[in-house]
């Protein structure tokens, strides 16, 4: 499906925020999903990645989250200071801080004909999986359906700690693991499967073989996985038609 793509700016408390939107060309509306980003930065490959999903049918918002400090991706790695910027947007990057730049951002949809009324979808990376499942918490029902690729911090040993705080998902879920994954360990998994099945939360967790963080990301020639990134992005098209249609 042909698609069309534009930069909006949503002024908020800190800032104007930039917002890369993707759709179907036509009148619509389409179903609303908000792509999170990763830690590295908004950029083409996030881009590229919100038009894939916009051609199964859908208006997708892919806001930059890190405008507060100005980051702007792709953040180069190999310079002794990346890193650090990173780890400094993340933090300046509180779980309120996203869910309410991702509320000013259903609120330009909801300014947009060709944005559907009613019930979202949400998926991110890394960095925006951990935040899909504290969105899919903070906008409850609202959220039909959401999906956590290769995430890290979902489950840490803090008061805060998003598999802690689930009584107001309602959303169907899904978890994209790296089976190498650091930040996803086996035992980590166990523990947010159990806090699932304590709130009877529909889900599906796959761990992904072979697959390292990362994998989804083609830019990153020595993380990604073709395999299980085609896997999980016929995963995501199914999951959002189930819930979305």
């Amino acid at each position: 499906m042909k698609t069309v793509d534009r930069i909006e700016h949503v002024k908020t408390a800190d800032g104007t925020m930039e917002v890369f939107i993707a759709h179907p060309e036509g009148p619509g509306p389409f179903p609303v999903i908000v792509q999170v980003m990763d830690a590295l930065g908004m950029r083409e490959e996030l881009s590229n990645h919100a038009r894939r999903a916009a051609a199964w049918g859908y208006y997708v918002l892919a806001p930059d989250l890190f405008y507060r400090v100005g980051l702007k991706g792709p953040i180069d790695l190999s310079n002794p200071d990346g890193m650090q910027k990173i780890m400094a947007a993340m933090k300046d990057l509180s779980d309120a801080r996203a869910t309410s730049d991702t509320e000013a951002v259903l609120a330009l949809a909801g300014r947009d004909k060709a944005a559907a009324k009613g019930k979202i979808g949400i998926y991110g990376f890394c960095m925006g999986g951990r935040l899909t499942l504290v969105l899919a918490q903070a906008l409850g029902d609202r959220v039909a359906a959401a999906a956590s690729i290769h995430p890290g911090g979902l489950v840490v040993d803090q008061p805060n700690s998003p598999h802690r705080h689930l009584d107001h998902v309602k959303a169907e879920l899904y978890f994209g693991i790296a089976d190498q994954d650091r930040m996803a360990t086996p035992e980590q998994m166990k523990e947010l499967e159990a806090a699932l099945d304590a709130r009877k939360i529909r889900y599906r967790l796959e761990m992904h073989s072979g697959a390292l963080h990362g994998y989804m990301m083609p830019s990153r020639s020595e993380l990604y996985n073709e395999a299980a990134a085609e896997k999980v992005w016929g995963v995501m098209q199914a999951l959002f038609k189930r819930n979305l249609s």
